[in-house]
């Protein structure tokens, strides 16, 4: 359509009444302000775009581009989805100004395509400053004020929590909450309690309390409650506010342990959350119990590290032959084990009526 443009006067081609240059100008290829400020913890150095996240860059130019490509680009507007954009973050700087100097990162946007009505390509380049302005973000600010939202309580069924057992589990915890740290921002720990019976930690998150409780019961087996208490109302929601705790009591035994179940005398043969499973040191069937049964009818005769060596001396396919460490007896089994050599340690238990190979320790 030919006509003279509204704007300038010029007569030619038009678009919605504008001559292309006219056009170019009233309808840019992107919108986007000249200064973008973005929020920064000083303490963490995680960022804010709708939420809070943590960089995924290890180096500090490397995280300060990071921030400057995602300020500009979450206060981007493409005319169209077909434009090319690309966001080129330059060389930080740093304004003077003591504790209150602040971060400012040169950015280049550069855009290229077409609105619709156009018939060839057009480039536009933007010159975007992003500044960081420094803040504390709401995980450091409530991890600082010892925030919480539960407890989780991790101790062991019958006895108390042995030294070993501290430090494995607190490690173990610890590991699990970092690797939750990347999936859910309040799965901190503000405060460690070590108690005689076993170990507290109030956590930043109820999510994070219940995933590392049944992380726990996955690798040590054992059973859980959970109890929840009100401690108030949200001002802002109107909803109860609730804190909860979650007991994690592990088991007193381990793979390897011997047990006694209605009269009947077996060895822990594996355990996961939410069972038990059990070889009978005599001929029988292999049993799995729930945490609740074994609660009720099970008892620990013997740990496996207190039962008998004995030392190999001739194997046969029917039997192996073996010689107590601690009496020199000689002992003959039936070759149930695989992989038993000659020389080799094997764990036994015996009592009046049972012998029985556990398991090889060496």
């Amino acid at each position: 359509m030919k006509g003279f443009c509204y704007r300038c006067g010029h007569e030619g081609e038009l678009l919605d009444g504008l001559c292309k240059i006219c056009y170019t100008h009233m309808n840019p290829l992107i919108e986007v302000d000249n200064e973008v400020h973005v929020e920064v913890c000083h303490m963490c150095g995680s960022y804010k775009r709708k939420l809070w996240q943590d960089p995924q860059k290890r180096e500090t130019y490397e995280i300060m581009e990071e921030i400057a490509y995602f300020g500009v680009k979450d206060n981007l507007k493409k005319a169209n989805k077909s434009i090319d954009v690309e966001i080129m973050p330059q060389e930080p700087r740093q304004l003077p100004g003591g504790k209150r100097s602040r971060v400012e990162i040169p950015t280049v946007v550069f855009a290229k395509g077409r609105l619709v009505g156009e018939d060839n390509d057009r480039e536009e380049e933007r010159h975007i400053t992003v500044y960081l302005d420094m803040v504390q973000c709401p995980r450091c600010s409530r991890c600082m004020s010892n925030y919480y939202e539960g407890t989780l309580q991790v101790r062991a069924m019958n006895r108390f929590l042995n030294d070993k057992e501290r430090i494995e589990l607190d490690d173990f915890v610890r590991d699990e909450a970092g690797k939750r740290l990347n999936k859910d921002r309040m799965a901190f720990i503000s405060k460690y309690i070590p108690q005689k019976e076993g170990l507290d930690y109030q956590m930043g998150s109820m999510g994070a309390i219940r995933n590392i409780a049944s992380a726990i019961k996955a690798k040590y087996g054992g059973k859980s409650i959970e109890t929840a208490k009100l401690v108030g109302v949200d001002k802002d929601t109107g909803k109860d506010m609730y804190r909860i705790t979650v007991a994690v009591r592990i088991p007193e035994f381990k793979i390897g342990d011997i047990l006694e179940h209605n009269e009947k005398i077996y060895v822990v043969s594996s355990l996961n959350e939410s069972r038990v499973y059990m070889e009978p040191v005599e001929l029988g069937d292999k049993i799995a119990l729930s945490w609740n049964e074994i609660d009720k009818s099970a008892k620990l005769i013997k740990k496996g590290e207190d039962c008998e060596t004995a030392t190999v001396i001739s194997i046969t396919p029917d039997t192996i032959t073996a010689m107590d460490d601690s009496n020199y007896e000689i002992y003959e089994y039936n070759n149930s084990i695989e992989n038993v050599k000659e020389g080799n340690k094997i764990r036994i238990f015996k009592n009046e009526e049972i012998n029985r190979i556990l398991e090889i320790i060496e």
